[in-house]
């Protein structure tokens, strides 16, 4: 049976061989039957049939100690293999995946707290959710390609400088909020909007820092709300969400197996998922409030690292509220 911990057993592997020649010899020393492997270029698929024809063959030690043999002092890993052993593994769901729990605490209670953390949130975590949604948009561009943003304050977008990267782009961009479905699935009524690029256009370049802020037409302000940009900090192994428009689609949030796996001042970079469209949504911390602006994903280098590994990425939120900074954005 398929559990939490082989999901989390999937990532690991995943980061640590993203490549199919890596995968294929690490399911080679564990002896598995690789003619029966569906190997795939997408890292985490690759290791679900990896793991799937382990199960199967009852190796799942084998290609645990396989991968400790590159990486020996991984304590996930050594984790997992103990977890293995003492036959808890398909009874145990993870609230970070980082740790793999070989043992549930007993006693005479009816509920627990079943992680290393409680998840128990307040109702008004999803009221302020909505909330913040109202503030995030879909940009469609003159040639009909998609991106994300959000609305902050004095009627500005924030989003990528890969998406709206100069003055003409965002002339010819069309700004929609609201574009999203309700509970019985049935469309909202949306707005449009233009951008007012004389009136405001700051960017920096892909390169750098992928950020683009720009005047909006009208007071969108006023029915739309706005997103507060100001200093904030993070940790690796905390969780974040993306309000988003994936595929250029309705509305949509990330909420599932959404870790920070790495964090320095420039970029943070986490499993939440995103699809191409999704580029310039902005990244929320378990308290709603901005961490980053998402901007790239797949197999990307965590830097000062030569580790290359599966994760998404976004633009430290103090780099763009220093952009505002220097531009005098701030309100």
């Amino acid at each position: 049976m398929w559990t939490q911990n082989l999901t989390n057993l999937n990532y690991l592997l995943a980061g640590f061989y993203p490549f199919k020649s890596d995968a294929l010899a690490v399911a080679t020393r564990a002896g598995l039957n690789i003619l029966n492997i569906a190997f795939h270029d997408k890292p985490v698929t690759n290791w679900f049939y990896i793991i799937e024809e382990a199960m199967r063959e009852d190796r799942i030690d084998h290609l645990i100690r396989a991968a400790l043999a590159d990486y020996p002092d991984d304590v996930r890993l050594k984790a997992a293999l103990d977890g293995l052993l003492t036959g808890v593994i398909s009874d145990v769901v993870l609230d970070n995946p980082s740790d793999w729990k070989s043992s549930a605490a007993q006693d005479d209670t009816y509920e627990k707290i079943i992680g290393k953390e409680s998840t128990l949130l307040d109702i008004a975590y999803l009221e302020k959710g909505l909330q913040c949604a109202a503030s995030v948009v879909r940009i469609v561009l003159a040639n009909g390609a998609t991106g994300s943003g959000f609305l902050t304050n004095d009627n500005f977008i924030i989003t990528n400088n890969h998406v709206i990267g100069s003055e003409k782009e965002a002339e010819q961009s069309t700004i929609q909020f609201n574009f999203q479905r309700n509970a019985a699935g049935l469309d909202l009524p949306m707005e449009e909007y233009s951008l007012d690029p004389e009136n405001g256009f700051y960017t920096s370049p892909k390169e750098k820092h992928d950020w683009t802020i720009i005047k909006l037409k009208g007071d969108a302000n006023a029915k739309w709300g706005a997103l507060q940009v100001a200093t904030n900090t993070i940790s690796k192994n905390k969780r974040v969400s993306i309000i988003q428009h994936p595929n250029g689609l309705y509305k949509q949030i990330a909420l599932h197996h959404n870790y920070v796996r790495y964090v320095d001042d420039n970029v943070i970079q986490y499993l939440t998922d995103t699809l191409p469209g999704s580029s310039g949504s902005p990244v929320f911390d378990d308290e709603w409030k901005l961490i980053a602006l998402h901007h790239s994903g797949g197999n990307i280098r965590e830097p000062n690292t030569k580790r290359i590994a599966f994760r998404n990425e976004g633009i430290h939120i103090n780099q763009i509220f220093e952009g505002m900074r220097i531009n005098g954005l701030l309100s």
